[in-house]
């Protein structure tokens, strides 16, 4: 009878680990894969999970599941991401705080992708510094990075772009018009040393492209700035990576 007790307590202890296991799967509810497409055969790949090792696990299952063929890794990293938790304690909120991870990287398959593997289209580049190359990030990445949603962004109309973040956002912490083009710029998330800066670019009437400089960055605008003065052309800093930045350019047609 003892026996029998213990051997039914670790079968629910296993199946109780079981059950608080994540399962390998599309995003969902904060956890699990975006696979963005990023050239021929090419693929950005993000996992997002409360668990460090298994982010990696998942990671590498994505990436196989997707290329039945086979793959190179072209780069695979984490991502740490830190959150301020605050548990009463003995009368007092103490911060314990919370970690949650990002593997991210990129693989080439060796042959077709496969169509079981969910792939989500994104306007949003940067330029990569493990790849040396403009490479698309998904919309979830920015918004889990810099905690700033960006969705709206993308959807901003061909035409008095500016205007419509106006009202949303009011008067933008900056404006400049350089010749054909008018830049808003307004402070957005991060905290007061650090805060982001959403930008948007438009020519003869029509948006251009939209940017976002991250709160890390702030200490560019100095090179922005210069880039203004001297006429330099902006997308060239953002596409060298010298100044570091999610951005899009827009392809709609702008009717005036």
């Amino acid at each position: 009878m003892f026996a029998n007790k213990i051997t039914f307590f670790i079968f629910i202890c296993a199946v109780s680990i079981l059950a608080c296991t994540p399962a390998q799967r599309p995003l969902k509810n904060g956890q699990g894969y975006v696979v963005v497409p990023a050239g021929k055969n090419h693929y950005r790949i993000e996992y997002y999970l409360k668990h460090a090792k298994l982010a990696e696990t998942y990671w590498n299952s994505t990436a196989g599941q997707l290329c039945p063929g086979g793959f190179q890794v072209l780069y695979n990293k984490k991502h740490v991401l830190n959150f301020d938790m605050y548990v009463p304690i003995a009368g007092n909120n103490v911060n314990i705080g919370r970690q949650e991870f990002i593997q991210y990287g990129q693989v080439a398959c060796d042959g077709a992708a496969a169509n079981a593997v969910e792939l989500t289209e994104s306007k949003w580049k940067e330029f990569g510094p493990v790849a040396h190359a403009v490479a698309p990030v998904s919309d979830r990445w920015i918004r889990e990075t810099l905690q700033l949603p960006v969705g709206h962004l993308t959807e901003l109309p061909a035409t008095q772009s500016i205007a419509a973040l106006e009202t949303l956002w009011g008067k933008p912490w900056r404006r400049d018009q350089r010749g054909d083009d008018v830049i808003g710029i307004w402070m957005k998330g991060g905290d007061s040393w650090f805060p982001n800066y959403v930008g948007v670019i438009e020519r003869k009437g029509c948006l251009h492209m939209t940017l976002v400089l991250p709160g890390t960055s702030a200490v560019m605008m100095g090179v922005f700035d210069k880039a203004l003065s001297e006429h330099t052309n902006f997308e060239q800093l953002l596409t060298s990576g010298k100044v570091p930045a999610y951005f899009y350019g827009s392809k709609q047609v702008c009717n005036q």
